[in-house]
């Protein structure tokens, strides 16, 4: 399973490089950056570069308030936006990547991959920053986007 599993990631990546300059839509050119509170309190950053028409990828890591792990990886976001009829400010997305969980203090149950899931939103203020709501299977998280 964990070798599938990295085999798509790697697929991702590679579509990801090669499709690139291909990209037509304005999505992407984003540095995200999260906290998530609750059970799973976290921080987690992410570069999205544009991969397709409504399409983006992003490297992305998490690292939770307590240190015991790192999940380092990608994902792959489609915008809903041309479907939904929706114009700027407004951006809704859902996504799906993985990650490998690098354990720093044994209290995650061992290195692995962690599936990353999510669904969000981002309201833009202006060119440059906008904020985000995001939901994923470890709960809420709230953001800035910096558009570069």
């Amino acid at each position: 399973m964990k070798k599938n599993l990295r085999i798509i990631l790697f697929s991702i990546l590679l579509t990801g490089a090669s499709s690139h300059l291909s990209a037509q839509e304005s999505y992407g050119g984003a540095l995200n950056l999260f906290g998530s509170f609750g059970e799973y309190s976290a921080v987690t950053g992410s570069y999205e570069i544009p991969l397709a028409t409504n399409w983006t990828i992003s490297p992305q890591a998490t690292i939770p308030f307590n240190f015991d792990f790192i999940v380092a990886g990608a994902r792959v976001d489609y915008y809903f936006d041309s479907i939904l009829g929706l114009n700027e400010p407004w951006d809704i997305w859902g996504g799906v990547g993985a990650g490998f969980v690098i354990d720093l203090d044994d209290a995650y149950s061992g290195d692995g991959i962690d599936l990353i899931l999510n669904i969000g939103a981002e309201y833009k203020f202006n060119d440059k920053w906008g904020i985000i709501l995001a939901f994923g299977e470890n709960g809420a998280s709230l953001g800035v986007g910096i558009h570069l």
